[in-house]
């Protein structure tokens, strides 16, 4: 885990504390950050579930993105294998 931090989303009488943190894989050359959020146990919207938000894949100086919902909700697994198809193709 990198890069944690917290964030208050609403100002309402209720408050909605997001956690965002990052996580690193390296695979097949390529170096893929999974950014991930979490509400805050305690706090309006909390589910005990964590999320990826986006998933960012970079070699050899390129970069690549999975931003698409669909795609983050089925994994990390998953993610990985879209993002090594993506350098592929290169």
């Amino acid at each position: 885990m990198k890069n944690f931090r917290e964030e208050q989303i609403n100002f309402t009488t209720e408050p909605c504390i997001n956690q965002y943190w990052e996580k690193d894989v390296n695979v097949d050359g390529i170096d893929i950050t999974f950014h991930y959020w979490k509400r805050k146990k305690g706090y309006k919207g909390y589910t005990g579930k964590e999320g990826i938000l986006k998933v960012v894949g970079i070699k050899e100086g390129k970069k690549k993105r999975i931003t698409s919902v669909w795609s983050v909700n089925l994994g990390e697994e998953h993610c990985i294998e879209l993002m090594v198809s993506k350098f592929e193709e290169i």
